[in-house]
């Protein structure tokens, strides 16, 4: 769903831009003042590099096709909705500068669809359900869901906004994100339920173990991911929009590759770990420098 370079034009992008910025500085604000929980940087960088290595694996949908993990209603689950807006959007910005994943110009529009919307009013959402008594696996997946239409709704309202597409093309993106959405659902419901069950003895531990379990997985199934476009690209391409401007130049690691190393497992395994650490490096930074400040 990362949106490419040169997609979105006009002034849809300096809009994004705006509402993605204080999106998410009002969540770091709100953080800092101690109106919502910080998360420990431990679990706060552990949670970044997790749904940083997950969205890495992306899965074959069918021939053709691929999609992967989201993650937005995952990390609110586990760090609380204002701190998930920043784990994610901590996550979008190091895809698009070190591996150019997603347009330079488009990080606005992608964190706003991710993290302003998935994360955010996902993780809202979710908050909601659980008030109202619903079982919280079923509260998880159906935020999850709605999670994902609303990013390809404000996917297709950015497109219409921009002067591009159509029914068709909209039709599409919301058929195909609706598949998506109900895998968003279950990998959501069932990876917090398996880290959610936690016995008196390794309360604390459990989490970190999964999670960490997740890290080293993504990094060991990177060389395997689905090199079939992701949905969105995939749409783009089938109605010949798919532009042909290059993401990020100056991207040190694009495509997950790093430059000199003969060996594409090599380099693919490689890149993945430098955007983990870097994932967990900053994530880590943020939620301590928050702790520190607030004393």
């Amino acid at each position: 769903m990362h949106i490419p370079s040169e997609m979105l034009q006009g002034g849809i992008c300096p809009v994004t831009a705006g509402i993605a910025t204080a999106g998410v500085a009002a969540s770091a604000w709100l953080l800092y003042k101690g109106k919502a929980k910080v998360p420990a940087a431990g679990k706060f960088a552990m949670v970044s590099a997790a749904v940083f290595g997950l969205q890495m694996l992306n899965c074959t949908i069918w021939d053709g096709v691929s999609g992967h993990f989201i993650g937005g209603v995952f990390a609110a689950a586990l760090l609380g909705v204002p701190a998930a807006v920043v784990s994610m959007s901590i996550v979008l910005l190091l895809q698009t500068l070190l591996f150019a994943d997603g347009g330079i110009l488009m990080l606005g529009a992608n964190i706003l669809n991710m993290a302003i919307l998935g994360a955010g009013l996902g993780g809202v959402l979710r908050y909601f359900l659980l008030k109202k008594n619903f079982a919280e696996p079923a509260a998880n997946a159906a935020a999850a869901f709605v999670a994902v239409e609303l990013a390809a709704f404000a996917l297709c309202a950015e497109l219409a906004l921009s002067g591009k597409g159509d029914i068709a093309v909209f039709s599409t993106l919301i058929g195909i994100h609706t598949w998506l959405a109900l895998f968003e659902a279950g990998a959501t419901a069932g990876a917090l339920a398996l880290i959610g069950e936690e016995s008196k003895q390794n309360a604390q531990a459990r989490p970190y173990l999964w999670l960490g379990t997740a890290i080293v997985g993504a990094l060991a199934l990177a060389p395997f991911a689905s090199a079939f476009p992701d949905a969105f690209e995939w749409t783009m391409a089938k109605f010949s929009m798919l532009p042909e401007a290059q993401n990020f130049a100056s991207a040190p690691f694009a495509d997950y590759a790093i430059r000199g190393l003969s060996s594409e497992i090599a380099s693919t395994v490689a890149s993945a770990a430098i955007g983990l650490a870097a994932t967990a490096a900053l994530a880590y930074s943020f939620a301590r420098g928050i702790s520190r400040q607030r004393g």
